[in-house]
């Protein structure tokens, strides 16, 4: 025998004229759940029959909602679920007679309109992404969550409004900008990707007729190269990783090898994000929100592990509660820990600083494919790099014997020394004291 579950609604408005809450006279509610690209939405129909709707309770636009869903006797009698929707701000409101209807939508974005509305120009220098968001956050009154590795920005220009420059800059580093009413939360999307499954649904989970799946090759990559001169500085970087039929070429400003090598890799990941998607819908779901990981289980080659980009829930009084979730495939990404790199300094520069370089690096011993052993070496993204980003034991070669900054690029055959491109065939670097020991 089925169980009666049974489904109940709390919405609070905090407006003037009315503060109040609102449950049993909602007629049906939509809640979307973003991952990324869009604010959190929510739409609330309202059996307005009753006199108060129009003498006073009915709600402004800037208004703050706030929703909560409640399951009861869902898995078993006496399983009580909650789930919290957030805050919203009410930019929709809507009545009509005969039957009379209250409509309200709005979104999870501050009521503080120069957030998206008003374009700033600003130079950020010497700064980091986290802070920058810190900053952005402080300047109207909203929390801040930063759940991702930070980078530095040694100089980068605003010409637009805090919301889109600062989500644009999360994505040069391969971050997601969600944004709530009062708080700004980034992530790191490949690094969630790896997070456990929280929901497996079998074949018999989902309604029938719902599942869809699709893949594409149009504008998923393979590999990539990145390219930067900075005329100032005398430099010229390249980097690169991957290989094969859809090698992407990037051409835009790095500050260094270890900074394109992040912005290549983010670029990469977010083309190849959403080349293969599945939707489905399923009885009301608790535990699975967006920028997390299912497992669908029951199809074969399409079963597998997938990231949740939007869920959305909708109740009706006549239909119940449903939620259709949207996802895509999680395959291997880019990591710029693993792009080989190197800065090659313009003619003007190498005459000041090769004879430095030249001797240091006759002292080290450092000739090309030269072989060192290594034993838990740090391995650096860059001759620059602060923090090494792993480190490697074996025997591996230097792939020019050229010491930079006090390092060396390695490889990790004799026949990749001196290979072009450089980004394809250095493992990384080293170190001069690694070199004989």
């Amino acid at each position: 025998m089925q169980r009666a579950r049974r489904v109940s609604l709390d919405v609070l408005y905090n407006a003037s004229p009315f503060a109040g809450q609102v449950g049993g006279e909602i007629e049906s509610m939509t809640y979307i759940d973003s991952a990324a690209d869009s604010s959190d939405e929510i739409s609330v129909t309202i059996n307005a029959g009753d006199e108060k709707w129009l003498t006073g309770w009915l709600p402004e636009k800037g208004a703050t909602l706030r929703a909560r869903v409640y399951g009861f006797d869902w898995e078993s009698e006496g399983d009580e679920r909650a789930m919290e929707c957030g805050l919203f701000t009410l930019d929709d409101v809507a009545y009509s007679d005969a039957p009379s209807t209250l409509a309200v939508s709005g979104a999870s974005k501050p009521n503080e309109s120069s957030f998206s509305e008003t374009e700033r120009k600003a130079v950020w220098k010497n700064t980091s992404v986290k802070r920058i968001g810190a900053t952005i956050a402080a300047r109207y009154g909203l929390g801040f969550t930063y759940d991702a590795e930070d980078y530095d920005v040694d100089a980068n220009e605003q010409d637009d409004t805090d919301s889109s420059y600062y989500n644009k800059l999360c994505k040069t580093y391969g971050l997601i900008l969600k944004v709530y009413a009062k708080r700004l939360w980034v992530y790191d999307r490949e690094a969630y990707k790896e997070k456990r499954a929280v929901r497996t649904f079998d074949r018999g989970d989902i309604k029938r007729g719902s599942f869809k799946y699709s893949t594409t090759l149009s504008g998923t990559c393979t590999g990539g190269n990145f390219t930067y001169t900075n005329a100032s500085k005398g430099i010229d970087i390249a980097c690169g990783i991957g290989e094969g039929p859809r090698v992407k070429n990037f051409n835009e400003r790095a500050s260094s090898t270890a900074d394109a090598a992040v912005k290549l890799c983010a670029a990469l990941n977010n083309a190849n994000h959403g080349t293969v998607k599945v939707r489905f819908t399923v009885e009301g779901c608790w535990g699975v929100s967006a920028a997390t990981c299912i497992e669908i289980k029951g199809y074969g080659a399409l079963s597998g592990k997938y990231f949740v980009d939007k869920a959305t829930h909708n109740f009706t009084r006549s239909g119940g509660f449903t939620t259709a979730l949207e996802c895509s495939g999680i395959g291997a990404a880019f990591h710029h820990w693993d792009v080989g790199g190197t800065i090659d300094y313009n003619q003007e520069a190498k005459e000041d600083t090769a004879p430095a370089e030249n001797a240091a690096s006759e002292a080290a011993g450092g000739e090309q494919a030269q072989t060192v052993d290594l034993s838990n070496t740090p391995i650096y993204v860059s001759s620059t790099a602060s923090t090494p980003a792993g480190h490697k034991s074996g025997t591996y070669y230097l792939y020019d014997g050229k010491l930079i900054n006090g390092r060396y690029r390695i490889t990790n055959t004799a026949e990749r020394c001196g290979k072009l491109p450089v980004g394809q065939n250095v493992t990384g670097w080293i170190d001069a004291g690694a070199i004989g020991g």
